[in-house]
């Protein structure tokens, strides 16, 4: 049986927001509502969940930008969620953490987009 390890997996989630009137006040909404949802879950392998808006880049120009749109007071927030997992293996980490995670996120996606050995903490710290 092999041992289980830290993995930082960063998830890519879609956040619609409504009654957004400019893109800050989305940014925050956003960022609040997945926070509660994330403290919410029942997560025992997933610790530590660093929420932040996705930046991408322009086609034409290369320069990078929010990934948030406001239309009529309705908004899309490109977020992602940084977590630590306790796992077997990258891919057992990027199931654990959509898995867990997912109860409090229902009928929302959220789509692995990177994991990473996580780099031992030190307890002197």
């Amino acid at each position: 049986m092999s041992r289980s390890e830290q993995y930082c997996v960063t998830l890519s989630v879609p956040w619609l927001v409504r009654g957004a009137h400019a893109v800050q006040d989305a940014i925050n909404i956003a960022v609040s509502e997945v926070g509660t949802r994330v403290s919410e879950a029942d997560s025992p392998n997933v610790h530590q969940c660093d929420i932040s808006i996705q930046m991408l880049s322009c086609t034409a120009c290369g320069t990078p930008m929010e990934a948030v749109l406001v239309v009529a007071e309705t908004a899309l927030v490109g977020l992602t969620l940084e977590c630590t997992v306790s796992a077997r293996s990258p891919e057992d980490a990027e199931r654990t953490a959509r898995r867990e995670l997912g109860t409090a996120f229902d009928g929302t996606p959220l789509v692995p987009i990177g994991t990473v050995r996580a780099a031992p903490r030190s307890d002197a710290e």
